[in-house]
């Protein structure tokens, strides 16, 4: 049986290594901990709750998930949720392919495809 210090200190969240040739090598994106995904689903339902701005809105939604994302080798954040602004100024691309890796990495695809086959 695990043992409560067993549970806490296991490395059960996912990292990937992506190369960025564009900021000169690679990054660490790690899944999101309970805490940081409530927090980011919650920003993306405010999001989609809203009327205006839906194109501004989404993209710092996906800053913001690539700045949680960005991690050390031992899942340390490596950016806090103001440095967002800063990274907005990053380029579109490298960002967008980021966030990409992070959605994956997370499973939100999996829970989207799912959430739409039941409507």
């Amino acid at each position: 049986m695990l043992t409560r210090e067993q549970i806490l200190s296991a490395k059960d969240r996912p990292q990937k290594v992506i190369p960025v040739p564009e900021w000169g090598g690679e990054i660490t994106l790690t899944g999101l901990s309970v805490r940081a995904r409530a927090e980011y689903i919650g920003d993306v339902s405010a999001l989609s709750a809203r009327e205006g701005g839906a194109v501004r809105g989404m993209a710092t939604v996906q800053v913001r998930l690539v700045a949680m994302s960005i991690t050390d080798q031992a899942g340390a954040p490596l950016f806090s949720l103001e440095d967002v602004e800063a990274l907005a100024e990053k380029s579109p691309e490298v960002i967008g392919r980021l966030a990409d890796e992070a959605t994956l990495l997370n499973k939100f695809v999996v829970k989207a495809v799912e959430a739409d086959a039941k409507n």
